[in-house]
């Protein structure tokens, strides 16, 4: 009976519609920083009143939206699917081969910031919602959706707030970043790291007079790769250090007496002390004062995000598993996920169990030109339709 209520429930996935939606949600500009998620917000209401799940716009002291909504009865388990209503900025127009905020297809993808990061699951799963309506699915358990403002700065004015009023009581969830159908087990955290090196001043034309704090940075971050360990997770592989932001000096015809730098630290299930993190950064910068007493680097944590994992042997894990096979004809693998997502929420602060799973490919995420398969999308929609219908269904 339960394969029967997944197969009625992927057949009536509805694929013009799941387009529409997506559609009309790239348009709804919604850059962060940049925008407002109002406008995506209110695409998102639209489609969740047809389908009777009684919206609300929850906003936190920023007035940022979120809506959530829900289908289903009371007693059997609790389904939250999240996904984030933001999206990182477009970038020059000159960038992109067609207007990213037109949801224009073009050789069967679909086109525009948010297409892939995370419009397009967003879409997929609010059709195969739909679906499972449209094919008289009984759900003896909810599905609620919680999509959301301020995931790609850190979920301060979404998830967050969601976590702070108390709606994140689900039994398990699923966190719909694009994850090619792939189980996402596990993600990284991060440790952002402001190295600040010290020097002396002096006239441009005697150098040897003053102390170069560029020059200092330099040899730092020539050997910066050494600070990360060689521990390797099952799923997230190793950690990653990248130098992101730099500045230093005062004019261009002084020996510059500062530099700064901030780093980007991602760390691995498991890496859960800050001070064990900035350890390595420390003694690299001991050792190179050690050759040269002349350096004076320093650096400190300025933000952390713990890093997130999930059982593989949870029911949740275990229906993706089983509907993406229904679905593709193949059990997807179990996986980690390289960036950081609100599933930390539930994990972490709800003790939710929670697998990152939906369409689409995270390495065109966040660049010009980003896109979506649409064959993908719907297949995303199908699969989603199923879970909803197999996890949930009387």
């Amino acid at each position: 009976m339960a394969t029967d209520r997944a197969d009625a429930a992927a057949e009536a996935v509805d694929a013009d519609e799941v387009l529409a939606i997506a559609q009309a949600l790239i348009r709804a500009r919604s850059e962060n920083p940049g925008a407002t998620e109002d406008e995506a917000a209110e695409v998102a209401t639209g489609v969740l009143l047809g389908i009777g799940a009684a919206p609300e716009t929850v906003r936190g002291e920023a007035g940022r939206p979120s809506v959530v909504g829900t289908i289903g009865g009371d007693g059997g388990p609790a389904l939250a699917w999240n996904g984030h209503l933001d999206t990182v900025p477009a970038g020059s127009r000159d960038t992109w081969s067609v207007d990213p905020f037109a949801g224009e297809v073009v050789e069967g993808r679909l086109i525009g910031r948010g297409a892939c990061d995370m419009k397009g699951p967003v879409a997929a799963a609010l059709g195969g919602a739909a679906a499972v309506l449209k094919a008289g699915v009984e759900l003896a358990g909810s599905l609620t959706f919680h999509l959301v403002a301020d995931e790609e700065l850190a979920g301060t004015h979404g998830t967050q707030v969601l976590r702070d009023r108390g709606l994140l009581t689900q039994s398990a969830a699923i966190v719909g970043e694009p994850s090619n159908l792939e189980v996402a087990l596990a993600e990284r955290g991060g440790a952002w790291v402001t190295a600040t090196t010290y020097g002396a001043a002096a006239h441009g034309s005697q150098p040897h007079r003053g102390v170069n704090a560029i020059t200092a940075m330099a040899r730092f971050l020539l050997r910066l790769q050494e600070v990360v360990p060689e521990t390797v997770h099952p799923l997230c592989g190793r950690a990653t250090v990248n130098a992101a932001l730099i500045e230093g000096g005062s004019a261009p015809n002084m020996v510059p007496d500062r530099c700064v730098v901030d780093i980007d630290r991602r760390t691995i299930p498991g890496e859960t002390d800050p001070e064990k993190v900035l350890a390595p950064f420390r003694a690299l910068a001991d050792e190179l004062a050690a050759d040269d007493p002349s350096l004076d680097l320093r650096t400190e944590i300025r933000d952390w995000v713990h890093a997130a994992e999930s059982a593989p042997d949870t029911p949740i894990a275990r229906a993706i598993r089983e509907a993406t096979a229904a679905e593709t004809g193949a059990i997807p693998p179990d996986v980690g996920f390289t960036g950081i997502t609100d599933a930390r929420f539930y994990l972490n602060d709800a003790a939710i169990p929670t697998v990152i799973f939906g369409p689409g490919d995270l390495s065109v995420a966040h660049t010009a030109h980003e896109w979506i398969d649409v064959d993908e999308l719907v297949t995303g929609a199908r699969t989603y339709a199923r879970i909803f219908a197999s996890f949930l269904g009387a």
